[in-house]
């Protein structure tokens, strides 16, 4: 059902970007840059590779282009990238069971149940009422932070119907950890602008907290009755993790790139500190850039895949692992060194099957990354570190590159295309069937201890 829908949804897009009405009649880039192409067009419209992995990145909500998005699509390209990127934040199989409740007024049991999974709703009652609580809260949030941005948009001379476009598109691709841009540099020509960056930021975490996150804040606020320490274990998880990391990145990626910055802007330690903690923010996944990442050191690179391979939140608009698959397989590790009967996690125990899904998704993860990166490596003449952190932004939808995007052949384009559309649906399908699939063994082989390590 979330393939189906994420693959129609991607084909819809296609077509409409082929378009000639979605095209603005610029080239590919400012520079003149040369683009790989293959595939049909119509006269005056994108070639079909172009359409394709466009629409793909957004609707997977990944945000890697192949043409300038500022110059190369008109205004109704722009309009039909921000629905593909809703629909692919929100959810393809969402939208479905939403179109199901609605239209055919029932979903069937296993779909339900795959869609509770993936939409957090923690019983089957609530999935109709979750569902629509998914949508208002979503729009809603982009709504109010739009606002901000549109205003500093008009501050920066626009006209009133274009900052008002303007703020809208930014907050859903930011909401949606989309990271398309209407800049060609992405946000580094407003590094420095706080009325900027900070609601961006805002809408990125908000967006990767997930929507059973988000909807236990909300429930907070309206009974006034509920205190951190008794919300949710995946709330408690997320909140950790989102916090950990992002202070974690920020101190690194300041200390690995304070002298870059003082040599290539003249920044206050103030702005700095601004453009690194966005450079912490953003990996998590959406996409931004405040900073030029082909400058970054191959360090600054490596930290920034790490935030990108682990995410952010589940059942949200972001990728990546998830922050809790992470902190289980840490706690599962720290538990073995004390030599632990069972993992614990404020004052809760995690069981086993938790274990095992988390660990079945980091590797499979890990596996399609060095494959992909191999692949890569065979067949294009480009290093290992670009290469490794093409691939991760790719499968964690993120969106981040070193500048290597719009320089793929065809044939790379369409492996890219391949990990966006794995990294949106792969895990969470794999782990709604380890979660949701019946147990029916009524017995246990012999058990045996092999060396490990």
């Amino acid at each position: 059902m979330a393939l189906l829908a994420l693959g129609i949804a991607i084909t819809i897009g296609t077509v409409l970007l082929m378009l000639p009405i979605a095209r603005s009649g610029a080239p590919m880039w400012p520079e003149n840059e040369a683009v790989a192409v293959a595939g049909p067009s119509f006269p005056g419209g994108a070639p079909l590779s172009v359409a394709l992995f466009t629409a793909t990145s957004a609707t997977c909500v990944t945000g890697l282009i192949v043409v300038d998005t500022a110059t190369y699509w008109s205004t109704f390209g722009h309009v039909v990238i921000a629905f593909l990127i809703e629909i692919g934040g929100l959810g393809a199989m969402t939208f479905a069971a939403l179109l199901a409740l609605y239209v055919a007024h029932r979903l069937r049991l296993r779909q339900r149940l795959v869609v509770a999974q993936n939409t957090g709703a923690f019983t089957m009652t609530d999935l109709r009422g979750f569902i629509k609580r998914i949508v208002r809260m979503a729009l809603i949030i982009q709504a109010v932070l739009a606002i901000p941005l549109a205003i500093d948009f008009y501050a920066r001379s626009k006209s009133f119907g274009e900052a008002l476009g303007w703020g809208a598109f930014f907050s859903v691709s930011a909401f949606n950890n989309a990271g398309f841009s209407l800049e060609t540099d992405s946000l580094m020509p407003f590094a420095t602008d706080p009325f900027i960056i900070l609601p961006i930021s805002i809408l990125i975490v908000l967006g990767g907290l997930g929507f059973p996150v988000l909807s236990e804040v909300v429930h907070a606020f309206k009974t006034r009755s509920r205190k951190p320490w008794v919300w949710s274990l995946n709330a408690r998880l997320v909140f950790t993790g989102t916090l950990g990391l992002i202070l974690i990145g920020w101190l690194l990626i300041s200390l690995l790139e304070w002298e870059n910055l003082s040599q290539t802007g003249d920044y206050s330690a103030a702005e700095k500190l601004l453009i690194t903690l966005f450079s912490s923010i953003s990996p998590r996944t959406a996409g931004f850039n405040s900073m030029d990442i082909a400058s970054q050191s191959d360090v600054t690179w490596l930290v920034t895949d790490i935030l990108m391979f682990i995410g952010a939140g589940p059942a949200g608009t972001a990728g990546g692992v998830k922050v809790t698959t992470m902190l289980v397989l840490v706690f599962m590790v720290l538990t073995e060194l004390r030599a632990g009967q069972a993992v614990q996690l404020f004052g809760l125990r995690i069981g086993r099957s938790t274990h095992r899904t988390a660990i079945t998704v980091l590797m499979i993860s890990f596996s399609v990354v060095i494959f992909a990166t191999a692949l890569m490596l065979l067949t294009t003449s480009w290093s290992m570190e670009p290469v490794l952190f093409e691939v991760i932004s790719a499968l964690s939808t993120v969106g981040l590159t070193t500048g290597i995007t719009p320089e793929l052949p065809v044939m790379v384009q369409l492996l890219i295309c391949l990990l966006m559309f794995f990294g949106r649906v792969g895990p969470v399908t794999v782990a709604t069937v380890l979660t949701v699939r019946p147990d029916t063994k009524l017995y246990e082989l012999p058990k045996e201890r092999p060396i490990i390590g």
